[in-house]
Order: C-alpha cells, then structure tokens, then sequence
C-alpha cells in the first residue's frame, strides 16, 4: 500500500475533535479518541478495510453459516428446517463476531441487532408466530425475529419476501414527498416546469426506487 495513503489515513483518524454549536453558540472543542467521522464517504471504505477478516475468520470456526457484508453492515445467514438449530447456528456467529471485535479495539452496539426469519411456507402466519417469538442471544441483548427487517439502503424484506412492506413503506414517503410539494406550490407559486422538475427528482425517484425492487 502507497505510504502517503498510510500517512493521509492516520492525519485522517488522528487529533480529531468534535464541537457542539446551538444556535449559532459553539461549545468548548473535545478530542475523539476513537472511531471515523459520520457522513465521510472515506469512513466505510475504512471499517470496510479494518472488518475484513472478520467474516472469513467467523467462517472458519462456524462453518455452518455464511457472512454477507454491504458498506457497513455486517449479517449471519444460516439455512435449517428447525428454527432453534437456526438460532444456535447464529448464536455462534455472534459470539465469535463480538470475541473477534473485541480482540481489535472494537465495540458491537448488540441493541442495533436485528433478526430476520424468511420461509417458503406460505398460509396464515399463525404457523410463525411461535417461531418470532424465539430469540437469539447476542452478548448481553436477547434479539427476536422480526415480521419485517430493513437491510442496507433501506430495503424492507417481510417473512415471505413479498416486499409488501417495502411498497408500504415507500409509498408513505412518496405521498409526503407530494404532499410537501403541494404545499411549496400553494404558497410560493412555482412555475410549473420547476415543480416537474422537483417532482422527478423528489418525487418519482423515491417511488421508481420501490417499483424497482
């Protein structure tokens, strides 16, 4: 690896500090000892370098399941025909992932954990229901499986990926999206090329992102 990309990556993580300011009144500097700025694109590509071994190393000692990572989340998936082989599979995987963060300064917020459970059963859900009342122990949180589980780029995957709640979910920002600007239109009186223009880009590219799926 370059050298001065070595040097430019530690005057990036080093001597930083962070500073309050409301309303316009900014608070006395602190220093930031540990973790990447929020909203920096340079910050996934460096947890995307840092996590790395992570998944090949769980891998090794949980064969059983496979590590998918996208920017910066990171998911267990494990296949079975029982839902608490399921779990101890994942248990597993969260163990070793939490050992293996720990081992190099770094810390899993286990609140932030979700579980996904997706079956090919279709019917009435009352077939599921014992089964999301089941939980997965991740450190010191008990995570249950969730009817419905957002993914990177808020993608919304439901028990039976029918992405039914994906189109809910989407649909709602699409009519604020509208509803904001109508309002804009009624009180400012814009010209009606520039509220197509708005429109595309506000508007349909929310709901082309939803059909898309």
């Amino acid at each position: 690896m370059d050298g001065d990309l070595i040097g430019w990556t530690e005057s990036f993580v080093s001597e930083r500090r962070v500073e309050i300011v409301i309303e316009g009144n900014a608070m006395e500097r602190h220093p930031v000892e540990a973790g990447v700025p929020h909203g920096s694109p340079v910050s996934p590509i460096l947890f995307a370098i840092y996590t790395s071994g992570l998944i090949k190393w769980v891998e090794e000692y949980v064969s059983e399941a496979e590590g998918l990572s996208f920017v910066d989340d990171i998911s267990w998936v494990e296949a079975g025909s029982d839902v608490y082989y399921v779990i101890s599979i994942l248990e597993r995987c969260a163990a070793k992932s939490i050992a293996w963060a720990g081992s190099r300064g770094l810390l899993v917020d286990t609140a932030k954990t979700e579980a996904a459970l997706f079956t090919r059963r279709r019917g009435h859900r009352k077939h599921l229901r014992p089964k999301l009342t089941a939980k997965i122990r991740v450190g010191n949180e008990s995570i249950r499986f969730n009817a419905q589980a957002t993914w990177t780029l808020e993608v919304w995957m439901d028990a039976h990926l029918t992405f039914k709640e994906h189109h809910h979910q989407y649909m709602k920002k699409v009519r604020a999206a509208e509803a904001s600007l109508r309002t804009l239109t009624r009180s400012y009186g814009v010209v009606p090329e520039s509220i197509r223009a708005v429109h595309v880009v506000y508007v349909q590219a929310v709901a082309l992102y939803e059909s898309e799926l």
